[in-house]
């Protein structure tokens, strides 16, 4: 897990770093999570390690659901997966597949998501094999950038970064 923490770590920061502090004029959520995505989590890719196909990565990807109610898979923003090409779909075409990750965003709120953390606690008790990193960033000239929370085992590392 050790590698791919240090591939959204460091991809986090050169996002807060060069988007966040510049005159980037994103106001969605989806525009932040593919800029992250596609500029800089991408250039974290490395052989042999965690990430180490750019096809692992996906946005709003289905993931097999957790809540009580509802469908049976969920999509959520960013999904990072073991290997190249997979998906939440077993052999039955069922949603029993757990990713690697899953990275819930926030954009322009200065609060983390309630929802989305007591939904990574839920994921990754049932999926011990998938780290949750809930995400909250704001646009350029607000009183911060970027905070993370990290979630695995259903125990949160809040602010586990925080720009």
């Amino acid at each position: 897990m050790a590698d791919l923490d240090n591939a959204i770590r460091q991809s986090l920061t050169e996002f807060a770093s060069s988007s966040l502090s510049s005159d980037w004029q994103g106001r969605r959520e989806r525009e932040a999570i593919s800029l992250f995505a596609f500029r800089h989590l991408l250039a974290q890719v490395r052989p042999g390690s965690a990430l180490h196909d750019l096809a692992q990565i996906t946005i709003e990807c289905p993931v097999p659901q957790v809540a009580e109610h509802g469908k049976a898979q969920v999509c959520k923003d960013l999904v990072i997966w073991p290997r190249p090409a997979m998906t939440c779909w077993d052999s039955d075409g069922m949603p029993r597949v757990a990713p690697s990750a899953i990275v819930e965003w926030k954009f322009c709120v200065r609060h983390m998501s309630a929802y989305d953390i007591k939904w990574l606690q839920a994921f990754s008790r049932v999926y011990p094999g998938c780290v949750g990193y809930a995400v909250t960033a704001n646009r350029p000239g607000a009183p911060f950038l970027l905070r993370c929370d990290r979630v695995e085992h259903g125990e949160v590392q809040p602010q586990w970064l925080s720009l």
